[in-house]
């Protein structure tokens, strides 16, 4: 009964709470509907502020909080629901409160329990409103350059397509950490990085692109590398490019992870100056090159679009402005979108400013362009280097640049502060040059004694001088017959150019006057006669050069040119008379080659302050009065070609440091002549005839040269003893160079080149008790041998006697009696071996031997060495350096390597085989050549695959390039 009296009070109990929570809902119907009016409103007002945060922040290009959008549907559908709802209920009570007080309970209950459940709804949406309360957005990050970037279309641009691959290839080396690559101002460095970082942007989780330039900002470097510098330290990949340098970089003072910790690192890094590159230690160094015209024209249709193809009169001269922009995609580009639009006449008028070296005038981006390739020469530290490139404009466009003509300008000019000498110059010149060079300012020759300078390069160097203080006046290589300045420009030029012209006389208008010309250059021309009015209207001239003129007399005027330091006369062959020119007291350098005096006066010997005098070619040269050349007390260089004895004069020149000397015979030499040659730095001799023979020579720094022709070659070991660079040619009284021309050694020859010389069997005979100081060939660069048809061996001597680890290039031809070069024992040291030339050695049956040549009696054979002197017999072979072979004409060869040895050529990149139809196999060990491959009808094969295939039976294959990196 107790049990059942509980559960019956339970369950009255939840009858009664049912009927008291029903009695409410109808009780309080008002109450709740109006709750949730009030609650609708509250979420009307939050939704309308968040609307607001989200258009302001869509406006500003911020991304929307996940959620935020959804929560503003959903609202908006309840809001909606809501509305309906007490729309609905405001009807609702107006049928239902009639006028007879007629009170629906049924219909007062629903209503009040949906407001009631819509209102907790509500407000459970309001609360989770409340979460976006204070941030409906965060900012998106602004788009990287290589967000924006858009891929270039290379196709038919080899030669970025080519420099690309390279990239690529040096990146996905796992040795390497740092790639640099290098070039002119506007050669398309900075587009070929960020094609680089689209290629390979799934192979990083990080790609950090930034530009350095001129002033290094290491905090804000710190900055952006922050991020990725964290990813480095836990190992992920990450690329950094380091665009635009100027100047080394610490890179762990800039908080970039790098070095052997920290190879998942990987730095690309471009720059305007190949020092820079090596400054950073790049692992590997790249070269941008300027665009072939072929390419250059494709790239600036692309630019401009279909009119060039459309327009007939328009193309031709499109092409003609494409051609002066060099080559350089920046101006290509800027050019062209300058001049797309723009009627014909306004195209004719940019092709005549950029021509004439005037582009300022064109078009705003072009001036931009311009000023761009400016900041090179600007932030040129050097005053020397500035003053060589300014200097170098004064050259036709596109010429070739002697240094040597740097060097006698810049010494006339004073560009060089507390000058010691002229070789002082010479090397400053050479600094000066090296800096440009390396910025691009300046091309190489191959001849590097000469430089070429970029056409666009040159424009802005005409354009650097023909501001501020400098006002130069260059027309030249412009075909002009005559030349009139006007008087109302005269008198503001500093330096005037007119060389490589038909000019046939120069003004005589009485008016003339070139107050500040300090320089006048009007070499290579027809000029006949030089008016005293002309030579009145440069009375302040530093340097004139009148070269390779026709000039028959000097006037009484020249004279008047007190402040003359630089004359160069030379190559006015029918001039025969210069007395006059001892008037000039304060000359400093004369030049008078190859005219036609045939004495050299007295009156020369008053120039007091000469010290370069260059008489060469002077064919007609046969005296020197006597005591001339020992009054020229600060004489530092002589450049001479007679038949007298004139030479012991020298030795009262305490200054003298150079000679440049060409005679007949040897029979001016005497023991005073070879003390005095040991005390000069320079001085290259010829002894009988031949044309410029030491043309080949590769390395300026071979600065005692001795050439010697048909002539015994006893007389002259001592200067042997002190030359580092000698060509004997038809020398019959020679055996071998040690002990026949060298008693001792012959450590001071780098280049060493042997001609026809009919007795040589080898180079270094036999010793016998005798023994070196240090290893013959070590000091050697470069060596020639060719027509040696008795030459058996390089050397007759143990190989411990013997090291090549210098050598650089070796050429030999037609050495007939040569069985093989070089024992793999001393193959072993060629680390610096960079080209070997082989032609026409009918006997030889390798190039490397596995065994050693001794010499027997008159014979030589090849016989195993011990292992005490060849080391172990199957030890690798390294060429580091090596990258070039030709081989023709080895009738006899069997291999390029006889042993069996592992040779490695990490540098080879070319090899040339022809006519050797013995040829059976490049070597018998491992041939490890990494960067040539090699393939027989599309398939990949070794070396020793393709001579059977290819070589046998014809003897001729060619596989790699030669193009330079």
């Amino acid at each position: 009964m107790e049990a059942a009296s509980i559960l019956f009070g339970k369950v009255m109990d939840l009858v009664f709470r049912a009927a008291k929570r029903e009695i409410n809902y109808v009780w309080y119907c008002t109450k709740n509907v109006d709750k949730l009016r009030n609650e609708s409103q509250k979420l009307k007002d939050m939704k309308a502020i968040l609307e607001h945060r989200i258009n302001t922040a869509q406006e500003k290009g911020e991304l929307l909080l996940d959620g935020v959008q959804i929560w503003i549907k959903n609202t908006d559908t309840e809001l909606s629901t809501v509305a309906k709802f007490l729309e609905e209920e405001a009807t609702a009570k107006k049928t239902c409160f009639n006028s007879r007080l007629c009170v629906n309970l049924s219909t007062l209950r629903r209503y009040s329990k949906i407001a009631t459940r819509k209102t907790h709804l509500l407000l459970q949406i309001y609360e989770d409103g409340k979460t976006y309360d204070n941030c409906v957005s965060i900012p998106t990050p602004t788009p990287s350059i290589l967000n924006l970037y858009e891929r270039k279309n290379l196709d038919d641009i080899n030669t970025h397509k080519l420099t690309l691959k390279e990239i690529l290839t040096a990146l996905a080396d796992e040795s390497v950490q740092i790639v640099g690559i290098y070039g002119l101002g506007g050669v398309g460095k900075t587009t070929l990085a960020k094609e680089v970082a689209t290629e390979v942007k799934n192979l990083y989780a990080d790609i950090v692109f930034i530009t350095v330039s001129q002033t290094v900002d290491g905090k804000v470097i710190q900055e952006k590398v922050e991020a990725a510098a964290k990813r480095i330290i836990i190992g992920e990949k990450v690329l950094i490019i380091l665009d635009d340098m100027w100047e080394y970089v610490e890179l762990s003072e800039v908080g970039i992870p790098c070095g052997n910790s920290h190879m998942n690192c990987k730095i690309l890094l471009t720059s305007r100056s190949k020092n820079v590159c090596e400054s950073m230690n790049v692992q590997r160094s790249i070269c941008v090159k300027t665009l072939k015209k072929d390419e250059a024209w494709v790239l600036f249709k692309r630019v401009v679009g279909e009119r060039l193809e459309t327009d007939i009169t328009l193309k031709n001269i499109a092409e003609k402005v494409a051609e002066e922009c060099g080559g350089l995609p920046l101006f290509i580009q800027v050019v062209g979108k300058a001049l797309k639009s723009k009627p014909t006449y306004l195209w004719e008028a940019a092709l005549h400013r950029l021509q004439y070296h005037d582009p300022l005038e064109i078009h705003s981006e072009i001036r931009k362009a311009f000023t761009h390739l400016k900041l090179s020469y600007d932030y040129l530290e050097s005053e020397e280097a500035k003053s060589c490139f300014l200097m170098c404009s004064m050259f036709k466009e596109d010429g070739i640049i002697r240094l040597n003509d740097l060097v006698n300008y810049g010494v006339g000019l004073g560009i060089f502060n507390n000058l010691d000498s002229i070789t002082d110059a010479r090397y400053r010149v050479e600094i000066a040059v090296d800096t440009l060079k390396s910025t691009f300012l300046l091309l190489p020759e191959e001849d590097d004694s000469t430089v070429r300078m970029h056409d666009v390069v040159r424009d802005v160097a005409l354009l650097i001088a023909s501001k501020g203080i400098d006002n130069f006046l260059v027309k030249a290589g412009k075909g002009l017959t005559e030349w009139q300045s006007r008087n109302n420009t005269s008198q503001s030029y500093t330096r005037i150019s007119l060389v490589n012209n038909q000019i046939c006389k120069l003004p005589v208008d009485q008016e003339l006057h070139f107050p500040l010309v300090d320089a006048f250059l009007i070499q290579s021309n027809e000029i006949t006669t030089i008016p005293d009015e002309f030579i009145r209207s440069i009375r302040e001239v530093k340097v004139l050069d009148m070269s390779w003129n026709k000039i028959l007399s000097l006037p009484e005027s020249i004279k008047l040119l007190t402040k003359l330091r630089t004359l160069d006369l030379s190559w006015n062959r029918d001039l025969n008379e210069i007395s006059i020119l001892g008037e000039l007291k304060h000359l400093e350098i004369l030049k008078i080659q190859a005219i036609g005096i045939e004495t050299i006066p007295e009156e020369i010997g008053r120039l007091n302050n000469l010290r370069l005098l260059d008489v060469n070619d002077c064919l007609s040269l046969s005296h020197i009065t006597p005591g001339v050349i020992s009054r020229l007390i600060c004489l530092e260089e002589l450049y001479v070609e007679f038949y007298g004895k004139y030479l012991v004069e020298l030795s009262e020149l305490t200054s003298f440091k150079t000679l440049h000397l060409r005679v007949r015979g040897y029979d001016i030499f005497n023991g005073d002549h070879f003390e005095k040659m040991e005390t000069l730095t320079w001085f290259s001799i010829q002894i009988g005839d031949g044309k410029d023979p030491f043309k080949h020579l590769r390395r300026s720094h071979l600065k005692r040269r001795l050439y010697v022709a048909g002539s015994n070659i006893s007389p002259l070991k001592k200067v042997v003893q002190v030359s580092n660079a000698i060509i004997l040619n038809e020398i019959e009284d020679m055996y071998s160079i040690l002990p026949g021309v060298c008693e001792e050694s012959f450590d001071g020859l780098k280049s060493i080149s042997l001609i026809q010389c009919p007795n040589i069997s080898c180079l270094v005979k036999t010793l016998g008790e005798r023994k070196p100081t240090d290893k013959f060939f070590s000091q050697v660069e470069e060596i020639t041998l060719e027509d040696l048809n008795r030459l058996k061996l390089l050397w007759d001597c143990p190989n411990r006697y013997i090291s090549f680890r210098n050598l650089q290039t070796i050429r030999i031809v037609s050495c007939w009696s040569l069985l093989t070069l070089f024992p793999e024992t001393v193959a072993q040291g060629l680390v610096n071996l960079n080209e070997i030339d082989i032609q026409s050695c009918g006997k030889m049956v390798a190039v490397i031997s596995e065994r050693d040549e001794q010499k027997i009696g008159s014979e030589i054979e090849l016989t195993g060495s011990s292992e005490t002197e060849q080391g172990i017999h199957d030890a690798d072979i390294v060429f580091p350096s090596l990258t070039k072979i030709s081989l023709s004409s080895l009738y006899e060869l069997e291999s390029f390597c006889s042993g069996d040895s592992t040779i490695k050529y990490p540098s080879l990149k070319f090899i040339h085989v022809s006519s050797c139809k013995k040829m059976t196999r490049w070597g018998y060990g491992v041939q490890d050549i990494p960067k040539i491959s090699f393939e027989h009808h599309g398939t990949e094969c070794s070396i020793n695959d393709i001579i059977a295939h290819e070589a046998r039976g014809y003897g001729d294959f060619e596989f790699g390039t030669l193009h330079d990196d």
